[in-house]
C-alpha cells in the first residue's frame, strides 16, 4: 500500500514538473512572438551588430529588417552599419525567393501594372541550406535566438526596402531631390524669379503690387524601365542559392544604371545626340540628361572647351564662373566625372602638395574628396569616348567630358519604386522561371537660359 501510495505521489510530482515545464514554454513562445518571432539575448554590446541595433533605434531582428537604411534620418548611422544591415536584408530575401522558387511557396503577384502584392512565404529558416549556413548565424550574430521559423512574422516588404537601398548605391540618383509622383504626368510647382522691394515716400499712397515674382510648373511624366532573365528549373542544384542571390541583384541593378545613364546621358530627339545609341528601348532616350541640357545651352556659357588637353584648375573655375549665382554654393554642387577624369584631377598640382592644398593634399590621402569645395562624384557612364564636341559619333572617340551640376535644380521624379517578380513560364516547353524587374519614374530641372545655368559641361578633354 505504501509502495503504490509513493508511486501516485512520483506521479503526481511527474505531472507538475511537466504542467511547469509546459507553462514556460507557452510563455517562451509568447515572448518570441511579442518581440517578433526572436529573443534578444544581447551578449555583446560592443559588437557591430549591437551597435547596429541600437544606431537604427531597433529592439529586434524584426524590426531592423523593416528599417529604409538610406531614410534621411539615419544620415549620421556610420557606413560600415548601413552595409551589415544590407547585407541581412539580401540574405533574408534570397532566403525567401529561394522558398519560392525552389520549394514552391507562393509567389508575388500584382494585380495590376502599379501595385505588387508580396506573399506571405513560409518556412524561409527552414530545411534550406542557405537560410542555416549563412541566415541563420548572422541573426544569432545580432544578438538574437531563433524563435520557431520565422513564419509567424515574415515581414514581406523586406524585399521593397532592401531594393529602395540597392537603387540608392548608385552615386548621381542619389544627388538629385526624389520626390514621390502621386499620379502620372505630375505637376510640381516652382518659381521663376523674385521680387524686390521698391522705395515709398512717407506721404504717397501705397505702391501698385509688383508683377515681378513668377510661378511655373516642372511637369513630370513617368517612364518605364524594364528587365527580365530567365533562369532553369535546376535552381535546386547546389550552385542555386548563388545564381539566383546574383540574378535577383542583377536585375535590381539594371535598373540602377538606366536611371544612372538616363540621367547623364539621355536626350529624346528621334535621332540621339549619340550615334550608338539607336534602339527606341534605350534607356537614355527616356528623358533629357544633363550633358545634353547643357550642350543645348551653349549660346549661354554653359559649355567650356578644354582644348583637347587634359583637365586644369583654371577650366574647372571656368566651368564654375559661367554659372553665375548658380556656381556660388559649394553645398549645392557637384563634380561629375569619370575614373579617368578623377585621376587627372588628383594628379593637378595645386591639389597634390602640402604646401598648396595642406593636409587634405592627394600626395597625403591619396584621394581626392572635393575640389574648390565641391564634392566629386565619380562614375562610369561619364563618356570617355566622345569627339570635341562632347557627343559620340564613331569617328573621333578619345575626348572625355566633365559635369558641374547644382543639383538643388534638379529633381528625380519616382511614380514606381523598383519592382521584382518571380513567374514559371506558362509555355509548356518553358521549364524556366522568370525574373523581372520594373521601375517608373522622370528626371526634369529648370528650363537653362541666359540667367539660368545651373549644369556646367566640359568637353574636349584629352
Amino acid at each position: 500500500m505504501d509502495t503504490s501510495a509513493e508511486k501516485i505521489k512520483s506521479l503526481e510530482a511527474r505531472v507538475a514538473k511537466a504542467e511547469e515545464a509546459n507553462a514556460a514554454h507557452e510563455k517562451s513562445q509568447a515572448d518570441m512572438i511579442a518581440n517578433g518571432g526572436y529573443k534578444s539575448v544581447h551578449s555583446s554590446i560592443n559588437s557591430d551588430e549591437s551597435k547596429a541595433l541600437r544606431y537604427f533605434g531597433c529592439g529586434s531582428v524584426k524590426q531592423l529588417l523593416q528599417v529604409n537604411t538610406c531614410d534621411p534620418r539615419f544620415q549620421h548611422v556610420p557606413q560600415e552599419l548601413k552595409f551589415l544591415v544590407s547585407s541581412l536584408k539580401n540574405d533574408w530575401d534570397t532566403s525567401r525567393m529561394i522558398q519560392q522558387l525552389v520549394h514552391g511557396e507562393r509567389l508575388d503577384r500584382g494585380p495590376n501594372g502599379d501595385s505588387e502584392s508580396f506573399s506571405n512565404v513560409k518556412g524561409i529558416l527552414d530545411g534550406s541550406y542557405f537560410a542555416k549556413n549563412v541566415l541563420a548565424p548572422k541573426i544569432k550574430a545580432f544578438g538574437s535566438t531563433v524563435g520557431g521559423e520565422g513564419d509567424e512574422w515574415v515581414p514581406t516588404l523586406v524585399s521593397a526596402n532592401y531594393i529602395d537601398e540597392f537603387e540608392l548605391a548608385r552615386q548621381v540618383a542619389s544627388q538629385f531631390r526624389s520626390i514621390t509622383m502621386p499620379s502620372n504626368p505630375y505637376d510640381v510647382p516652382i518659381q521663376t524669379n523674385v521680387t524686390t522691394a521698391r522705395i515709398q515716400a512717407e506721404t504717397c499712397n501705397p505702391s501698385t503690387a509688383s508683377n515681378n515674382f513668377g510661378t511655373g510648373k516642372l511637369t513630370l511624366d513617368a517612364v518605364k524601365l524594364v528587365e527580365f532573365m530567365c533562369l532553369p528549373e535546376e535552381l535546386n542544384e547546389d550552385s542555386a542559392p548563388n545564381i539566383l542571390g546574383l540574378v535577383r541583384s542583377e536585375i535590381v541593378e539594371a535598373q540602377a544604371r538606366a536611371v544612372e545613364t538616363a540621367v547623364l546621358n539621355g536626350d529624346t530627339a528621334v535621332t540621339h545626340q549619340d550615334s550608338d545609341v539607336t534602339g527606341g528601348d534605350d534607356a537614355r532616350k527616356a528623358w533629357d540628361g544633363l550633358r545634353k541640357i547643357a550642350l543645348a545651352n551653349s549660346g549661354n556659357g554653359s559649355v567650356t572647351d578644354f582644348g583637347n588637353l587634359a583637365v586644369t584648375v583654371a577650366k574647372l573655375r571656368d566651368m564654375r564662373t559661367a554659372m553665375g549665382k548658380f556656381g556660388v554654393s559649394e553645398r549645392d554642387l557637384v563634380w561629375m566625372v569619370s575614373s579617368k577624369i578623377y585621376h587627372q584631377m588628383r594628379a593637378l598640382p595645386e591639389v597634390s602638395t602640402v604646401e598648396k592644398f595642406g593636409p587634405m593634399a592627394t600626395l597625403l590621402r591619396g584621394a581626392l574628396a572635393a575640389l574648390d569645395g565641391v564634392p566629386i562624384v565619380i562614375t562610369e557612364y561619364n563618356r570617355d569616348d566622345l569627339n570635341d564636341l562632347g557627343v559620340y559619333d564613331g569617328i573621333t572617340d578619345d575626348r572625355s567630358e566633365i559635369k558641374l551640376v547644382n543639383r538643388s535644380r534638379f529633381m528625380l521624379g519616382v511614380r514606381r519604386p523598383i519592382r521584382v517578380r518571380a513567374v514559371m513560364d506558362p509555355t509548356p516547353p518553358g521549364d524556366r522561371w522568370l525574373l523581372a524587374s520594373w521601375w517608373r519614374g522622370d528626371f526634369q530641372g529648370h528650363a537653362q537660359s541666359a540667367t539660368e545655368v545651373s549644369v556646367s559641361q566640359g568637353i574636349n578633354i584629352l
